[in-house]
């Protein structure tokens, strides 16, 4: 199994750290007695190991969390993504499952869920009905992740309906106009379709917001070689060569520069 984008991880660690959030308090410091609060901190800890890309560390915090409190929906959710990057798929779902099973109506316990599912291409059905639960629930509406849920949805469909894809991308970017993740998937997407004009303009609102990664300025060359705009796609194709020259994107860049003679 490839490891999980990072975007994707990005947004997944953001919106668990907001459920796990510890509330300060005043005085002596009290030792830690109950199975719960003993949960919580190591979720906790196992999530600052996540933030670092500490998934081994992060994996022995997460499982020592769910040992303490196997109720614990966001231990769970988070060490299904641990499981997920380490290339344990039947770890990865179980937790997953558990934490929907443990919380149905947890949007960040159905994203995690849905997130892993559609990398399956068996999976996507399943994982667009877990998408639309997550979005269904009136509490997602209240937190930045809308627009995190809205981009995956349009990500997961991406590859069976283009324009059921923009739609979600389109109403990621209603909720957050300035979503990284939405402006790329939008770029793609428009670029499937053949709308290189838009494509280009939703990939320079990308760029604005966040740094280039090998697959923008892959998409790059892409869309200036569509439009004929030969020089710009050179400077998209010499900062991919430079600044990313192990990346994937490099070497279908120069593949591609191979068979052009």
């Amino acid at each position: 199994m490839k490891p999980v984008c990072l975007a994707v991880v990005t947004a997944v660690i953001s919106s668990l750290m907001l459920g796990a959030c510890v509330t300060e308090t005043t005085g002596r410091r009290q030792p830690v007695e109950q199975p719960g609060e003993a949960s919580d901190l190591n979720v906790q800890l196992g999530i600052g190991y996540l933030r670092q890309g500490d998934w081994q560390s992060a994996q022995v915090k997460l499982e020592r969390a769910v040992a303490q409190d196997p109720d614990n929906v966001i231990a769970h959710t988070a060490l299904g993504l641990v499981y997920q990057n380490l290339g344990d798929a039947p770890g990865a779902e179980r937790n997953y499952r558990r934490a929907v099973a443990l919380a149905p109506a947890n949007p960040d316990a159905l994203n995690g869920l849905a997130a892993y599912l559609c990398r399956q291409e068996s999976g996507r059905t399943e994982a667009l009905k877990l998408f639309d639960r997550a979005l269904s629930v009136p509490l997602s509406t209240q937190y930045s992740n809308k627009a995190m849920l809205f981009t995956n949805a349009g990500a997961c469909v991406k590859g069976i309906d283009l324009a059921r894809s923009e739609d979600y991308l389109r109403t990621a970017l209603a909720a957050d106009p300035t979503y990284p993740e939405a402006l790329f998937q939008l770029a793609d997407v428009s670029f499937q379709r053949g709308n290189h004009l838009q494509s280009r303009a939703f990939l320079q609102r990308h760029l604005t917001v966040t740094a280039p990664s090998p697959a923008a300025l892959w998409l790059g060359v892409r869309i200036e070689n569509a439009m004929e705009d030969f020089r710009a796609a050179d400077e998209f194709g010499n900062r991919l060569r430079f600044d990313f020259p192990e990346s994937v994107e490099t070497r279908r860049l120069l593949e591609q520069l191979r068979d052009d003679g």
